[in-house]
């Protein structure tokens, strides 16, 4: 077993802080601040060599029990060193929590950050930008909704205008992500991935979960995605569908909905959003826990034939279960 993802790939959030995977899989072990050290310090720094270090030696105490390594099993000792020339090649962008809808097992709050126009440009230009050089796939929406934000819109725009061989990974709720806006950002073509958060498979259900949504809205770009990836403007069209007591019901409706898209059906388990409504009541509405009430439900959904098919990938905490 063997992760790559310390010698290739950082995420970078709001504050500034630098991480090489998703924090709570990493146990939030920050490897330096884009704000507060120079990129040089920050990727070849004490930090992130401890980490390297420890995954050359098959240590991965650093790492946290809910991470999904994407692992490599062909590790050549040649190829991974502690100290790595090359900047990343992929880098995740959360750096704006602004998003246009409430989703109910995310936030209970709009955020919406307001930018100094002037500053913003120098940040870009002087501190982002740099750090992209040698990136092959450049990723946003992890803590908002890329195509809302001013912040990343912008960042995009200008990786896309510096970087043409950067390939663009989007994490979208699906509603402002049109062939215009994609086009406005010079991505259309441009796309490694889609990955559309939806959390349900009818009306019904998406004006429950997503509140300010617009489902017509992304019924019809999750049909663009689909033709986009027939077409080959997309590698990867991933349709993500998170688990929890108001939904579950209609996850065999979710495969069939991605299949018919030509998207992927991921199913992850509720994650506990700490000043929010859900997470305040975690345990009345995540199934993971063997003593709710609707646990055995969703143990025997999960055992269905329609959960085996090629499009279906089941996180860790919800495949454990069967």
């Amino acid at each position: 077993m063997f992760c790559p993802q310390p010698f290739n790939r950082i995420e970078i959030y709001e504050n500034g802080d630098v991480f090489n995977c998703c924090p709570p899989f990493l146990n939030n072990y920050s490897i330096g601040n884009i704000f507060n050290n120079s990129f040089d310090d920050i990727w070849n720094g004490e930090k992130v060599r401890i980490l390297r270090h420890n995954i050359l030696k098959n240590d991965y105490s650093l790492c946290s029990d809910l991470c999904n390594r994407k692992c490599n099993n062909d590790f050549n000792e040649n190829e991974y060193k502690e100290i790595v020339n090359n900047y990343p090649e992929e880098i995740s962008v959360s750096s704006d929590n602004t998003c246009n809808v409430r989703c109910k097992i995310c936030r209970d709050n709009n955020f919406h950050t307001e930018y100094n126009k002037e500053k913003l440009e120098e940040e870009i230009e002087n501190i982002w930008l740099p750090i992209f050089k040698d990136v092959r796939l450049l990723r946003f929406g992890c803590s908002g909704e890329p195509f809302c934000s001013y912040k990343e819109s912008l960042i995009i725009k200008r990786a896309a205008e510096k970087y043409p061989n950067i390939k663009f990974h989007f994490h979208t709720n699906g509603i402002l992500g049109n062939e215009k806006r994609l086009k406005e950002l010079n991505v259309y073509d441009r796309i490694d991935t889609i990955t559309l958060s939806l959390h349900s498979a009818s009306r019904w259900t998406y004006n429950k979960i997503v509140r300010g949504g617009n489902y017509s809205k992304v019924m019809k770009n999750i049909k663009l995605y689909s033709k986009m990836k027939e077409n080959n403007l997309i590698n990867h069209f991933r349709m993500i569908f998170v688990v929890y007591s108001e939904n579950y019901k209609e996850m065999p409706k979710f495969v069939k909905l991605a299949k018919e898209n030509n998207a992927t059906a991921e199913f992850w388990a509720l994650r506990l959003v700490e000043n929010t409504k859900v997470g305040t009541n975690f345990e009345k509405y995540s199934l993971i826990n063997i003593n709710h009430k609707q646990h055995n439900d969703l143990v025997k959904l999960l055992k269905k034939p329609i959960f085996q098919e090629d499009n279906v990938i089941l996180y860790p905490e919800l495949k454990k279960l069967i």
